[in-house]
Formats: structure tokens, sequence, C-alpha cells
């Protein structure tokens, strides 16, 4: 006669049992979400973007640098910190200070990208106020998708500045840091031209504007005191605060530019005015061609072109036709 064995069945009957009580505890369990909620989400945008540009000096971003810049509590930038790095946007101890990952500092420079393609769409087809177009580009920045992003930037012709003077990259690019220098750091007696006007306050912004400083404009310093420069714009004589001065960006106006393509080996020269526009204007300022930037011509091919140049401690080569496409004042020796 054939004998019963409980282990015949005993062991399948458990394995059944226990698989029934794995799958409703999974089902009971709160699942992760992979992306925060909007809101959240945002947030953690705006401290990536914010931690992208603090970083541009290199090393660490801590809590309370944060706060200041993003006028926030200690504990809210410590808790933005610690979201960051949760999501492998950082990495590093919040208590030390952190710093982007390649995903995060990627991240944060299409983020500026798309803003800024934003701004130079609403004042050019939207036809809004330069003051007011800050706080819309950020709401649309969010929501934008990198195949939005690359029909925006089609559409606009591949801008290379937006219209408070920044710079625009390409996808996938750096964000270049901002040309130019503070009004305060020039003298009486400087021909300057406004590259940038930064964007915040808003209220501030508008006053700018409404008295002719703006990207493009020229103006002239007249005399220099502790609170407050008097500088010319147009045939009006306007004093500025020592405050509102610091958020206007300019380069000299060179006496006579010159193509950067007709120097001889061995210039020296400062990069007035970047011409052309779309791609080809993006590419040069990509190189470190930037107004202000100071450029040396290091050598000819054998045929005479292209040209080797050093901007910032690079070497680059260009035809001279695209190097005619940028204009320079030589900077003699002493």
């Amino acid at each position: 006669m054939e004998t019963f064995d409980i282990s015949d069945w005993l062991w399948p009957a458990v394995s059944v049992v226990l698989a029934i009580l794995l799958l409703w505890a999974l089902r009971r369990r709160p699942q992760a979400t992979a992306r925060p909620q909007p809101s959240r989400l945002v947030e953690m945008e705006d401290a990536l973007k914010e931690v992208y540009k603090l970083q541009r000096s290199g090393g660490t971003v801590e809590a309370g640098v944060l706060a200041r810049a993003m006028g926030i509590s200690i504990q809210m930038a410590e808790n933005l910190m610690e979201t960051l790095v949760a999501f492998a946007w950082a990495e590093g101890d919040v208590s030390a200070g952190i710093c982007l990952t390649t995903r995060g500092r990627e991240r944060a420079q299409e983020l500026i990208r798309v803003h800024r393609l934003w701004e130079r769409y609403l004042v050019d087809r939207e036809g809004m106020p330069l003051e007011a177009v800050h706080v819309e580009a950020h709401r649309r920045e969010h929501e934008t998708t990198p195949d939005k992003a690359a029909e925006l930037d089609a559409e606009l012709g591949h801008p290379a500045w937006d219209p408070h003077g920044d710079i625009i990259p390409d996808a996938g690019r750096r964000v270049p840091p901002p040309a130019g220098n503070p009004l305060l750091a020039y003298m009486p007696g400087d021909r300057l031209r406004i590259l940038r006007v930064e964007n915040e306050p808003p209220v501030l912004l508008a006053q700018l504007v409404a008295m002719g400083l703006k990207p493009g404009a020229e103006v002239e310093i007249i005399e220099r005191q502790p609170k407050h420069l008097r500088v010319k714009v147009d045939a009006d004589i306007l004093p500025l605060a020592t405050a509102a001065a610091g958020r206007v960006h300019a380069v000299p106006v060179p006496v006579l530019p010159v193509p950067l393509g007709e120097l001889p080996v061995g210039s020296r020269a400062m990069v007035s005015e970047v011409k052309g526009g779309g791609k080809q204007q993006r590419r040069m300022l990509d190189m470190g061609l930037v107004p202000g930037a100071v450029v040396t011509v290091i050598r000819t091919a054998p045929l005479g072109d292209p040209v080797e140049y050093r901007v910032k401690g690079t070497a680059i080569a260009m035809r001279r036709t695209d190097a005619d496409s940028i204009l320079v004042e030589e900077v003699r020796n002493g």
C-alpha cells in the first residue's frame, strides 16, 4: 500500500501562503514616487539652479550661503539640500556643504537655458515688458520638456542673448558666467556699452529701463561719489545710486574697433562686440569670446589660415572669416 508523506503537500502549501502574504504586504506598502509633487519639484529646481550659480567659484555650498541667496531660512535650505542629495542631483553632507553631481549640473544648465529662452520669447513674441518676464519665464521653465525647448530655440532662431543680456547656451553646454563689469568698476570719462541688467528686484529693473539703462545702450560716467554715480545717457545726465549701479554690467566702447582677423601675430586685444547671430554667435561665446575678454594672437597656419588665438588660457583655432565677426580693440603693452 502507498504511504502518505505530509511533506508532499506541506511545503508547497507553505510556499503558496508566503507568496500570498508577500503580495498583500507589497500592495499595502506606500509606493515610492519617482518624481516629487509639482510644488516640491519647483522648490528643488530653484535650489538646484542657485547651487549651480554659487558653485561657479568652486568648492561646496553650505546651508547658510544657500539660505541667503534664496532668501529662505537655514532650516529650509538644509531640507532642500537633503532633497537634492536624495534625488542624486547633489552629493556631500548637508552639515559640511554639498556639490552638484553631473546629473544635477546638466539639469541646472537646462533650466537656466530654458528660462532665458522663454524670456526672449516673451519680449520678442508677446511684447511683455522687460521687468515682467522673469516671473512668467520662471513659471514656464518647470513645465518645458527638452523637445519643447528645442522647438522654442529653433522658432526664435537660436538667439545668443536673453533680453536682460545673459548668454543663452546651446543644449548640453555649460552656462557662461556673466560678461562685463558693474558700472562701479569704471571711472569718470569712461564710455561704456551696457551688456546686462540684473532682473531682480523688478521695481529697480523697471526704473533702470525707464532711465534708458538697458542692454545695448551707451553711457558715460560723469562723476563718481561714495553713494552715487552721475551717468550720461543720450543727452541726459542722471544720478544713479551705487546699489543700482552694481546691477548694471558694461564693457568699454572702443575708440576704433577692428575685426579680430586683421590683427597680426603677437597682438593682444579686448573683445568689444560679437557680430552675427544664431548658432554662429553662440559658438563664439562658448569659446570664451565674450565682450570684455582678452584675446592674444598666437600663430597662423603656413597658408595664413586658420589662426590660433588664446582666450582665458585656452588655445582656439579660427578661420579669418569667422574671426572677422569679432570686433576688438587692441591692447597696447604698457
